[in-house]
């Protein structure tokens, strides 16, 4: 693995010419198409700023941060895609020819644990969900311990929610934390954070497993997107209340079938369950569903990026095999 010192200088080096965004602290998003092209995400609003990078240069950033994290063996290899976590960065990108315009990457850059929103400021400053929405989740999943799923699309505004709520909860609780790279940082004392690294051979699965035997109130998984699932629902199911994961999808409907699929998909070798108890189990096992919404609409003429809470439901129940959901919020 290349020195961290070194990788880190290499990359600020081809990545100087954005470097002004980068620190800029409005900027949630860097874009970086083929041919060099940047585009900025900056309060909600994405602009062009030209051809500004080589593809040379996207293409050492990429091997620097393939090496940084440790993934040598695909550093320099012509199609080389990296997906990693360096410090306050979310970096994912391939050269060329997965493209075969060209290389690219993207960077999403997470704020620092001081800065990042908290419930009030999702309510108030950025529109991301009403008081009463706020209310709403607080009661069911930090007072009454309900496991939820938060649901979305990329850049949703998933992990920020995460955050916000699950920072409102007492400090006589034991939290485990598990995912991929470290986006879920709550304030509270009794928390243990671990990373899957399927390089090492530290999977989600693994992790959710360990986690039960270390009596955690809450398990939090950063996305529930493999073969964890199986072990996830169970873990919901059997002393964890108030656990909550992530999902991607575009509505709370498809969602709970996206959970059924993973679940499905991740049971033990050679163990089957019929579609309608895979159902009852999750309808039994996940008690809300959030809908995070990504939209872009015009305002003042100009195309903003607005994230919002649109749905929170209830499961209810299983009828004739479809989910009974109440929409509370």
């Amino acid at each position: 693995m290349l020195n961290p010192h070194v990788a880190l200088e290499i990359l600020a080096k081809q990545l100087q010419p954005v470097r002004p965004w980068l620190d800029d602290t409005s900027v949630t998003e860097l874009m970086i198409n083929p041919g060099g092209q940047v585009f900025v995400e900056a309060n909600g609003v994405i602009t062009p700023k030209g051809a500004l990078i080589s593809e040379g240069s996207i293409d050492m950033a990429l091997t620097a941060i393939a090496k940084l994290v440790g993934k040598d063996s695909i550093a320099n290899t012509a199609s080389a895609i990296v997906n990693a976590s360096i410090e306050d960065m979310r970096i994912a990108g391939a050269k060329s020819p997965v493209c075969p315009d060209g290389s690219f990457m993207t960077i999403r850059k997470h704020k620092d644990k001081s800065q990042r929103p908290t419930l009030d400021d999702l309510i108030n400053k950025y529109k991301a969900l009403t008081q009463e929405q706020a209310d709403t989740l607080v009661r069911l999943v930090i007072k009454e311990h309900k496991n939820c799923i938060v649901a979305g699309g990329t850049g949703s505004g998933k992990t920020t929610l995460l955050n916000a709520l699950l920072s409102q909860i007492g400090d006589h609780e034991r939290i485990l934390t598990i995912e991929d790279s470290r986006e879920i940082q709550i304030g509270v004392p009794n928390v243990i954070s671990l990373l899957s690294n399927p390089d090492t051979g530290v999977s989600a699965r693994d992790l959710v497993k360990l986690a039960m035997r270390m009596r955690p109130d809450r398990l939090i998984l950063g996305e529930t997107r493999g073969d964890e699932t199986y072990d996830l629902i169970r873990a919901f199911n059997s002393g964890h209340p108030g656990s909550v994961s992530t999902i991607h999808a575009d509505s709370a409907l498809q969602a709970l079938s996206a959970l059924e699929m993973l679940f499905q998909m991740s049971l033990p070798p050679n163990a089957s369950m019929p579609p309608e108890l895979v159902k009852k189990y999750i309808a039994e096992s996940v008690h809300v569903i959030v809908f995070a919404a990504r939209r872009i609409v015009p305002v003042d003429g100009v195309q903003h990026v607005v994230r919002r809470i649109e749905q929170i439901s209830l499961i209810t129940g299983v009828q004739n095999e479809k989910y009974l959901l109440e929409t509370v919020g």
